[in-house]
């Protein structure tokens, strides 16, 4: 059952935790994060900081981007998240478990949030993970690409778990749910950012 915690600061120490345990596959991972509306709420706040991390530190580290990319990136980053969430209501319930549809937010809000925060630190520390050519007609990797797909993996290994681990969802159900939560993220980002 998930444990109550006193403070935000407490809340995010057994967040990170949680998704530790959730990368490594530790089957206590739930154990980490609260459940209830305290939770909940903390949550939210860490996927606020998470989105604004996203946004606003590689600006912040040196890499300047052009006006309006870092609000576009709060917009298109929430409007994605909403989507996964209505995604995985309708297919949480359809499983007949609409009990995993709090967890579920509650461990993805955190997941996003040290995603967000370990990705901003990757490209200050080993750069861009893709630079484009000086015409800007071709992309190449840098040095920056291979951390980059560590996290990738982390975070593929973290989604299958949240429905493993959290969801408690037959081997099936795991892989529709993981199915429609990467589908949701890779089809609607590119076309949601080509709208803003």
């Amino acid at each position: 059952m998930a444990q109550p915690t006193t403070t935000f600061l407490d809340e995010l120490v057994a967040a990170a935790r949680g998704c530790f345990a959730l990368v490594i596959g530790n089957r206590q991972a739930s154990t980490y994060f609260d459940f209830r509306q305290t939770g909940l709420v903390g949550s939210f706040i860490a996927l606020v900081i998470g989105l604004a991390v996203q946004a606003f530190g590689p600006q912040l580290l040196g890499n300047p981007a052009p006006s309006g990319v870092a609000s576009t990136v709060v917009i298109l980053g929430a409007l994605v998240v909403g989507i996964q969430f209505g995604v995985a209501y309708v297919v949480l319930r359809q499983f007949g478990r609409s009990d995993g549809f709090v967890p579920f937010v509650v461990v993805q809000n955190w997941a996003t949030m040290f995603q967000g925060i370990i990705a901003v630190a990757m490209i200050a520390i080993f750069g861009e993970p893709i630079a484009m050519e000086p015409g800007g007609e071709m992309a190449q990797l840098t040095t920056g690409s291979i951390p980059f797909v560590a996290l990738g993996i982390a975070a593929f290994a973290i989604s299958i778990n949240i429905a493993r681990l959290i969801l408690t969802l037959r081997p099936l159900h795991v892989a529709l749910f993981v199915i429609a939560q990467l589908t949701t993220a890779f089809v609607m980002q590119p076309l949601l950012g080509a709208l803003l």
